[in-house]
């Protein structure tokens, strides 16, 4: 089965929002089984929808559009479709209950244009939105099921994990197995090819392998029919086992989370000193549920005044060194670890850019320091040009050289 995926909304043309919705729903069906044949995103115009919509039909299995549903009058999908399958808008009574409640909730005032969003098509098959006040919507004619959401990414996902669940008692799909390890601390080239014989034994038994990276990660992906998961779990578990410094975990796990459950294992906790990142290490610590069990909190030290004065890194080591330097990381960690009072820190000095190079310091230039019970290390890492992506890939890998600390910990008490 086969899929089409449209977007609505201006925003999206313009770049003024990144269209994340469609990563999302093509994720979800192609877990089931179900192709993308297309993505594509238009104007919020009654002419461009109903053409969109017109020249799909019949050429796929589901068709997924997400925007304009909302309250206000540049929110048009529901009338055009409702005109497009000949139907029409009535009140369901039902619906009208949940938003009115919904409003009633977070104690704000029901206006007429949010009873509005209770006027729905008479024939579709309405989908309650739990999270927000617009319904989705189920239309079908010929082979092709058109499900209409809303665009606001969390609402849509509520809708669509409810729209697939009825599917896949209604369909033949879901006879293809994926499953997803998160790689760390080793480039996709690099990664191919240390693993290319375990790829080359996968290929064979036309089992489908992908990389998808992202900054400071990598995504590994086997993707075969249903009666071959034993033997790409196996695959999977062999990874495991062979590279347990790169394989992070499965397909959602995270740095942090991983991380924190071999720190609260350990019953250990960590502090952080940043410098370059300015707290991006504790927002992504912190941005974790249950994060107080062995995060005890950050000084964040961007000038060089602050490292001497809040830190305790001697000013004469600053003026010698640079404040990007190994000698002031791992003062930094030292310093740290005795302040916040944990049995890790982990410093970060480093020149995020896009100014501020120099021949011997260029641009992605980072220190990360390392500071616990009975050692202090450091690590220098060359990232790009990039602002944002130097901030994201040092608090990943500032995250993993303790991760890999730890694991060498563990393998020396096994010894």
């Amino acid at each position: 089965m086969d899929a089409i995926i449209i977007t609505i909304g201006d925003e999206i043309l313009v770049g003024q929002t990144v269209d994340t919705n469609s990563a999302h729903i093509a994720r979800k069906i192609n877990e089931l089984g179900i192709q993308i044949k297309e993505i594509i995103s238009i104007s919020d115009t009654a002419d461009h929808i109903t053409s969109a919509v017109d020249s799909k039909i019949g050429n796929c299995d589901f068709l997924f559009l997400t925007g304009g549903l909302g309250p206000t009058n540049d929110d048009i999908t529901k009338k055009v479709l409702t005109q497009y399958f000949d139907d029409d808008l009535v009140l369901y009574p039902e619906v009208l209950e949940r938003i009115e409640n919904f409003f009633q909730q977070f104690n704000k005032p029901f206006l007429e244009v949010n009873r509005l969003q209770a006027m729905l098509p008479k024939n579709a098959k309405i989908i309650p939105n739990d999270l927000g006040t617009a319904s989705g919507m189920w239309f079908k004619k010929g082979r092709t099921n058109v499900l209409s959401m809303p665009g606001v990414p969390y609402e849509m996902k509520g809708l669509l994990d409810k729209f697939l669940e009825q599917v896949k008692e209604k369909y033949p799909i879901g006879n293809f197995y994926h499953r997803t390890l998160q790689i760390i601390g080793i480039g996709e080239s690099y990664w191919a090819e240390t693993i290319k014989d375990w790829e080359t034994k996968n290929l064979k038994e036309g089992i489908s392998v992908s990389y998808l990276p992202t900054v400071g990660t990598l995504k590994l992906r086997l993707t075969g029919r249903l009666d071959q998961k034993s033997f790409i779990d196996q695959n999977m578990d062999e990874l495991y086992q062979a590279h347990p410094n790169y394989v992070l975990g499965e397909e959602f796990s995270t740095i942090e989370s991983v991380l924190g459950e071999i720190l609260v294992a350990q019953n250990q906790t960590i502090g952080t000193v940043e410098s370059c990142t300015g707290g991006s290490i504790a927002k992504r610590i912190v941005s974790m549920s249950g994060s107080s069990e062995f995060y005890s909190g950050s000084i964040i030290s961007y000038t060089n005044e602050l490292k001497s004065q809040l830190v305790g890194v001697p000013e004469q080591i600053i003026k010698t060194n640079g404040a990007v330097s190994q000698p002031v990381v791992e003062e930094m960690a030292k310093h740290g670890r005795r302040h916040l009072k944990v049995d890790y820190c982990i410093s970060v000095s480093g020149i995020a850019g896009p100014t501020g190079g120099s021949d011997e310091k260029p641009v992605g230039t980072v220190w990360v320091g390392l500071a616990g019970p009975d050692f202090v290390q450091s690590k220098k890492f060359n990232f790009g040009h990039n602002r944002e992506r130097n901030i994201e890939a040092t608090t990943i890998s500032a995250l993993n050289f303790l991760r890999l600390r730890l694991i060498d910990k563990k393998k020396e008490a096994l010894t």
